[in-house]
């Protein structure tokens, strides 16, 4: 067996570094990608920086400026719009064939992530996000996620569910810049209802009833509301940035 390249190693754990970094706000939209700056700063060599922000371009996370090498992509609420209506159509069609060819094992699953998501403390209603302890919101975060992929998996159609995956990221670089302002409580307490126990209770039972109008109805609510909720509320961090420069 060949020994590991460390060149390879090396390029892998950068591209996840910068990757993470991007997604989770770190590396702010419309930053440059400096790889003698990234390298100082994550502590790889240009090299691997340099082949890390290739592959990132490639997925879009990273935009090439001829001449000017990378930068973090700029947000914008047309493009916010247009990722929450693809994920709505996404999750719709995924959601409609787990129902129809998931069988026992898949609801089974959507029961266990359902129950293990109740199993842990919800955001409350104007709770502000740094008020739960990090652990506790960390778990409830995963926990979240994992309920929402449960009610696709039972979907077999990679590509539709490989485009899912890259709305979703994308959508999470939205988030993060949302949540990082505060000043909202109305948005952010509709938000958080939508977070609450009851609310995913309410899909997994409409999902689990094999009432596709149902299913549908209830996951158009669950979603589109957080679409409208999340536009609104970039377009007020985009307004208030905007007034601040």
């Amino acid at each position: 067996m060949n020994p590991p390249d460390p060149a390879r190693s090396q390029t892998g754990e950068a591209y996840r570094v910068l990757r993470a970094a991007i997604l989770g706000g770190i590396l702010p939209p419309g930053s440059r990608l400096s790889p003698v700056d990234l390298s100082a700063r994550f502590g790889f060599g240009p090299t691997p920086i340099r082949e890390a922000l290739a592959r990132l371009a490639a997925e879009t996370l990273a935009v090439a400026q001829e001449q000017r090498g990378y930068r973090v992509p700029a947000l914008s609420g047309a493009e916010l719009r247009e990722l929450l209506g693809l994920r709505l159509n996404f999750e719709r069609e995924a959601m409609f064939r787990s129902m129809r060819d998931g069988g026992a094992a898949w609801e089974a699953r959507v029961v266990s992530a359902c129950h293990l998501l109740t199993r842990c403390d919800a955001p409350e209603p104007g709770m502000a996000q740094d008020a739960m302890p990090p652990d506790a919101l960390a778990l409830w975060a995963a926990r979240h996620d994992d309920f929402h992929r449960a009610i696709l998996e039972g979907c077999d159609a990679p590509w539709l569910m490989r485009f899912h995956g890259m709305v979703v990221e994308q959508i999470e670089r939205y988030r993060h810049a949302i949540l990082a302002h505060r000043g909202m409580p109305q948005a952010e307490a509709r938000l958080q209802r939508l977070l609450s126990h009851p609310a995913h209770i309410a899909l997994r039972d409409a999902v689990l009833s094999g009432d596709t109008a149902r299913a549908d109805a209830a996951l158009a609510a669950h979603i589109g509301e957080t679409a409208e909720i999340f536009s609104a509320m970039f377009e007020a961090v985009a307004a208030g940035l905007a007034v601040s420069r």
